[in-house]
């Protein structure tokens, strides 16, 4: 495990990392390549604790001396994890011009556009086939727009729906030829490992055998909210799971970012 994709700063607000402990334990266990994908900041910040754009910027810039320093032994690089809005696609579709931002993943934490009234966590309020069909619209729209380098935590609407019926197998078999037909690979997400167990909390057991039987990339993600999910122990603790559920002929160390500049 040279290259570690998907890290968040304490400055979302609800991660502890940071920045030193996450340099610190990369030269420890001779990461090569961190992805950072903190969560982007919105005009409309109170949905989801994110960092406000200052404090991505004095990131960026801490990030930059880091590189510098240590140039030879670790490169870090930076991005966002961002949702889709069709309503304000201009306004995600804008990083691909930021210079604050080199790269996006998909992390799709709610049902409906950012921009609607009291929009629904995916996590908490996927109950219906009609909010999986919300949810796939959502997707389709970010797969689609091919600004996206990876589909984080697919199956998190899971957690919130808790049944494993033909709905569920629509919508898994919908993300899986997303997946394939966009090249944009499926985020086994390794910080869900820290949640209780119980069949439904992501990464689903249920949702993974399908995607084991196709032909889609998967790639570990670290999801690191706490310098522990970033450990080399944790991410082979994930990779073991993701085989145990099938996932060794799917599994990729590493990803083509499609970077914006």
């Amino acid at each position: 495990m040279k290259y570690v994709y998907h890290i968040h700063d304490q400055c979302c607000r609800h991660a502890t990392n940071t920045l030193e402990d996450i340099v610190n334990l990369a030269l420890k266990e001779k990461y090569q390549e961190l992805f950072f994908t903190e969560h982007c900041p919105l005009d409309n910040n109170k949905y989801l604790v994110r960092p406000s754009r200052q404090e991505i910027t004095k990131l960026r810039e801490q990030i930059t001396k880091i590189n510098q320093r240590y140039e030879n032994k670790l490169i870090i690089h930076f991005g966002f994890e961002a949702e889709y809005s069709k309503s304000n696609k201009t306004y995600f579709d804008q990083f691909v011009h930021d210079p604050l931002c080199d790269y996006l993943i998909f992390g799709n934490h709610y049902l409906h556009d950012l921009w609607q009234p009291n929009p629904r966590l995916v996590m908490e309020a996927a109950h219906s086939a009609k909010d999986l069909k919300q949810y796939y619209k959502n997707s389709v729209l970010a797969a689609k727009s091919r600004i996206f380098s990876l589909y984080a935590h697919p199956d998190i609407w899971l957690q919130a729906y808790r049944k494993w019926n033909k709905n569920a197998k629509w919508l898994t078999k919908q993300i899986i030829n997303l997946s394939i037909k966009y090249q944009l690979p499926l985020g086994f997400n390794a910080n869900g490992l820290h949640q209780i167990r119980d069949g439904f909390h992501y990464p689903v057991k249920l949702f993974w055998n399908e995607v084991a039987k196709s032909k889609a990339q998967v790639l570990i993600e670290a999801d690191a909210h706490d310098i522990n999910t970033l450990s080399k122990s944790w991410l082979q603790k994930a990779k073991a799971v993701a085989i145990q559920y099938g996932l060794n002929k799917n599994l990729v160390d590493q990803i083509k970012i499609r970077y914006f500049h």
